[in-house]
């Protein structure tokens, strides 16, 4: 599996002793080719007993949503025998091994430039974590300018038009603008209304109690952001997460912006690198064929 991807090797240790990162590790990469199942399945509940759960936050029944009008890329993820869905598992499972040693609840997903797939994996990553049982997940859009992420989920401007602008503004409370996916759940905090000033709203201390109440009553919050070397709003936002994953598009992403946007984000902020669309997958296409048709004997 490594030529798929280098998970993080960073460890707390690491950290602590501030080491620099020589080159950006590879957390997880993706291709359109294993995008092949459309069909949404239920996964496996684990049997183990889950911890006990942050506050209920309520939210209004108007406001929850299904994700059958969710695009095929995003649902082919969420499926349980795909391989892109494998890896994105395999992501959640190295942040939970970090959240266990660091305590980490807080993710931005940036990019260096627009196209490369951030939105795309914060939405997959939230929806990824989701399907654990007991798991309350919270994917937040932070991309005040250029909003993205409900339309992965269908969304397409329907449903509460309020959002992260207005909880910032003062003009709305935070769980009364959530929206709750319903296969699986998670909770899903629009950018709202387009502002005029996105940076002095980013900038305001009710973006630092918003993130500090929504870590306190879920599991996991995910962050999409605008690109870290187009505007100054990721700069902004990241000091106030636990921690930064950069998504870069595979022979497309010069390794000088890759190196500008570490900079620029602080490499002890930066947990590891997404590399995505990455083509070379073939060995491990090999594997997930073997297993999934020794799951499936009618197919020999």
């Amino acid at each position: 599996m490594s030529e798929i991807f280098d998970f993080l090797k960073k460890t707390e240790s690491e950290r602590r002793r501030k080491q620099r990162i020589q080159e950006p590790e590879l957390l997880l990469n993706m291709s359109p080719e294993a995008l092949a199942l459309p069909t949404l399945d239920e996964v496996d509940k684990s049997p183990e007993a889950p911890e006990p759960l942050p506050p209920e936050i309520e939210v209004c029944q108007s406001d929850k949503f299904d994700l059958t009008g969710a695009s095929p890329q995003l649902r082919s993820v969420l499926h349980s025998l795909t391989l892109v869905g494998e890896q994105f598992r395999l992501l959640r499972s190295r942040l939970e091994i970090m959240q266990k040693q660091t305590g980490i609840k807080t993710v931005l997903i940036t990019s260096t430039a627009p196209g490369e797939g951030k939105t795309f994996t914060a939405s997959c990553l939230a929806g990824i974590i989701a399907q654990e049982a007991g798991k309350r997940v919270l994917l937040i859009d932070a991309d005040l300018r250029r909003p993205m992420s409900g339309r992965y989920f269908g969304l397409n401007g329907t449903g509460s038009t309020a959002g992260l602008s207005e909880v910032l503004r003062g003009k709305a409370e935070f769980s009364n603008v959530l929206l709750t996916s319903l296969n699986p759940e998670f909770s899903f905090l629009p950018s709202g209304p387009p502002s005029s000033n996105p940076s002095e709203l980013l900038s305001s201390p009710k973006l630092e109690q918003t993130l500090k109440f929504a870590a306190d009553h879920f599991d996991w919050v995910i962050l999409d952001s605008p690109p870290a070397l187009a505007l100054s709003d990721t700069t902004i936002i990241s000091p106030l997460c636990d921690t930064v994953i950069l998504v870069v598009r595979s022979n497309s992403t010069p390794s000088k912006l890759i190196l500008q946007a570490i900079d620029r984000i602080g490499r002890d902020h930066i947990c590891g690198v997404v590399l995505n669309r990455k083509k070379d997958m073939h060995r491990s296409r090999y594997y997930y064929h073997y297993y999934y048709r020794r799951s499936n004997p009618k197919k020999d």
